[in-house]
């Protein structure tokens, strides 16, 4: 059987034989978190038999949480519990699920149609971003398509990839033009298109466009025009998280010391809620951050202050601050 299904309700005596703690259901862990050692935040819920685990630092099925553990590779940890549970490995392949197989093609289609794309630099997309104040361009993940058929019409589109802290393709995001404007389609012209199982996004991390090289000083924003004035205003290298929900998981990659979440002033405060969310999350997570910084302007965001002004806000936290 597949390691993976194999696995399933045989949790509590994996972890036992990894020395982590047992299943706690809705209880939380009276102990130390087994990632991030605070204590009483880490439970274990189990969710439909997967080892599932939240805490603050983060949340995870049960192999998400060995491999950050014990610093292994799935195939290492794969091959040690099919000894411990007495599994023997058989792929999937006679029982090929059709929804998977077809985000898999779609995965491929992507990044095949994506290779051939052009950088965005003397095309519509610039005279686009021009129009919004914007002069800097995405360095990575962001390319522009010259014909992108929509409901009969001939349009155009800029083109990015999202990525979790694997590398794995999870989204395709397109902003939909119309030679330098934005598209009026009669529906939404930002799209996203899912490139994963919800299996596989329902524990997805710190998926962002990652337009910029990773550095010991990193942003992140909501949209992709926000992302680049940030980057523009501070020269801080910027990822777009694309919405408020995949700000909240986001956790920095190694290497990063400071972290500036760059907030939208929503009048529903979902900008702020998100971005003091993640940066909670990323103090009491393990990694090598010494601050983190959360700034927002007085409204709008930040290519809204690039074109018009505004004051900007900051609260910086420093690891190990009192609470």
């Amino acid at each position: 059987m597949n390691t993976k299904q194999a696995a399933i309700g045989r949790w509590g005596e994996i972890y036992k034989h990894y020395g982590l703690p047992g299943i706690t259901g809705k209880n939380h862990l009276k102990g130390e978190c087994p990632l991030c050692g605070r204590k009483g935040k880490f439970r274990c819920d189990n969710k439909n038999g997967t080892g599932s685990y939240i805490c603050v630092c983060g949340s995870g099925d049960g192999w998400a949480l060995l491999t950050a553990k014990t610093g292994k590779e799935f195939k290492v940890l794969a091959s040690e519990i099919d000894r411990l549970i007495g599994n023997e490995y058989t792929s999937d392949r006679t029982s090929v699920n059709p929804v998977r197989t077809s985000l898999a093609q779609q995965r491929e289609k992507v990044s095949r149609k994506f290779s051939k794309l052009i950088p965005l630099r003397g095309t519509n997309a610039d005279s686009y971003l021009k129009g919004r104040g914007l002069n800097t361009l995405p360095a990575e993940s962001v390319r522009f398509c010259d014909k992108q058929p929509v409901d009969g019409k001939n349009l155009q589109a800029i083109y990015a990839l999202a990525t979790d802290d694997k590398g794995e393709l999870c989204y395709l995001h397109r902003t939909l033009l119309d030679g330098d404007k934005k598209a009026q389609t009669g529906g939404a012209a930002k799209k996203m298109m899912k490139l994963q199982e919800d299996s596989y996004l329902e524990f997805a991390k710190s998926v962002a466009i990652r337009m910029f090289p990773v550095s010991s000083t990193l942003g992140i924003a909501e949209g992709i025009e926000t992302a680049l004035a940030c980057h523009q205003i501070t020269k801080c290298h910027t990822w777009a998280t694309m919405n408020t929900a995949f700000m909240k998981k986001f956790r920095v990659p190694a290497g990063v010391k400071n972290l500036i979440i760059f907030a939208d002033a929503d009048s529903n405060a979902a900008g702020h809620a998100a971005a003091f969310e993640c940066a909670a999350a990323n103090l009491h997570a393990k990694n090598d951050l010494e601050t983190v910084s959360v700034r927002w302007p007085a409204q709008g965001d930040f290519n809204d202050l690039l074109l018009n002004g505004s004051e900007v806000f900051e609260w910086v936290f420093h690891r190990g601050m009192k609470q």
